[in-house]
């Protein structure tokens, strides 16, 4: 989004909450002040949790008790990262992300020290979470540009513009690599080259990762839900949502031919993946916008929402499970799921290890303090 864009636009009720989230991701490139600090979705591998903190660090925690193994930077002779949105990408024993210092980085796994000699400097804030396949990172920036790295190194295997920034996710799948933009546009491009192979105009800004299943790509643009056909773009179907305040921010999941999502408006849709026809009489609704994924396990739904709540949701009788869990802070990214624990990080506060079956705590770290939460 340009920065006449930003002095331009016009209040509507539902565009307020939005005009939020841009500003604090636009401003900077604009010459204002520092955005927010961010707010990424943790994730799990081999006995860590690695997360972006809203103190814009990336940390590393000890999955079983919550205890600091590192973070990134470790000292204040490094420069700030400024903010992370962006979602830890582990592969290969390392941690990839970009941060809204125009840098890429790459860092040991278990130590936290960089891999690279010098992150990559991208030329412009990122909040795309990375994708790795063999042995490229794939990743967007807010330069409108989207881009290959060599994961070994950081050096740059292609480069290609897009219409506005990139704030989707990457998906690889069948031999083709699909992102969105806020320009609007749904890419399918190939992954060895960055060569297009089609684009779809959704006339409304993509931010969430796209879903492909069934031969098909499944994507939110601001108020409508989506599924174009995953060879050559064709639309299948697409669902306007009721209200204009729907924007469609979270990632859409899958499961038994059904797909989820949630709204800004505060509601979780369920849809035929086929057909688009609703599965419930009538939307579930929260009591906040969900920006959250839908995570799933067997028939339960768990999401978070800016009422700093987070809710487990019946997925075939759209009834909750048990009451929605107050934690501190709005649930600005989506939790993760290991095992029987679910993993929640709150905006400027903690990150929560949670028991799925009942919402128990099992730990929580406070970020800001560097220790394990008050009681």
């Amino acid at each position: 989004m340009h920065c006449a864009f930003i002095r331009s636009f016009r209040i509507k009720p539902f565009i307020v909450f939005i005009i939020g989230i841009l500003s604090a991701v636009a401003l900077a490139g604009c010459g204002g002040p520092p955005p927010a600090q961010g707010w990424s979705s943790p994730v799990v591998d081999d006995g860590l949790v690695y997360y972006g903190t809203t103190t814009a660090k990336v940390a590393a925690l000890d999955a079983n008790t919550g205890v600091l193994k590192w973070e990134y930077p470790k000292d204040t002779n490094t420069p700030s990262l400024i903010s992370v949105y962006s979602t830890p990408a582990v592969a290969d024993g390392k941690v990839y992300f970009g941060a809204y210092d125009h840098k890429f980085y790459a860092l040991d796994a278990v130590s936290g020290l960089p891999k690279w000699s010098q992150p990559y400097d991208v030329g412009a804030p990122v909040v795309a979470t990375p994708l790795v396949s063999n042995n490229t990172i794939y990743f967007g920036a807010n330069n409108s540009q989207f881009y290959a790295l060599d994961a070994e190194n950081g050096v740059p295997r292609w480069s290609i513009a897009t219409k506005d920034k990139v704030w989707s996710n990457a998906v690889l799948d069948n031999g083709t690599l699909y992102f969105g933009s806020l320009g609007g546009l749904l890419y399918a491009v190939d992954p060895a080259t960055g060569a297009s192979k089609w684009t779809y105009d959704a006339k409304g800004m993509i931010v969430s990762t796209p879903l492909i299943a069934n031969g098909a790509v499944y994507f939110g643009a601001l108020n409508r839900f989506i599924a174009v056909d995953a060879a050559s773009g064709a639309l299948k179907w697409e669902k306007q949502l009721d209200e204009s305040s729907e924007w469609i921010w979270a990632n859409p999941t899958l499961r038994n031919g059904v797909i989820y999502f949630g709204t800004l408006a505060g509601r979780v849709y369920a849809l035929d993946a086929a057909t688009g026809a609703p599965k419930w009489a009538q939307p579930f609704v929260a009591g906040g916008q969900i920006r959250s994924a839908i995570v799933i396990k067997d028939n339960v739904g768990y999401f978070g929402t800016s009422d700093q709540k987070l809710y487990a949701l019946d997925l075939d009788s759209a009834q909750l499970k048990w009451n929605p869990l107050p934690l501190q802070g709005p649930i600005l990214a989506s939790p993760a799921l290991q095992g029987e624990t679910l993993y929640v990080g709150t905006h400027g506060y903690n990150m929560y290890a949670l028991n799925a079956s009942d919402g128990t705590r099992k730990w929580c770290f406070d970020a800001n303090a560097n220790q394990a939460c008050a009681q």
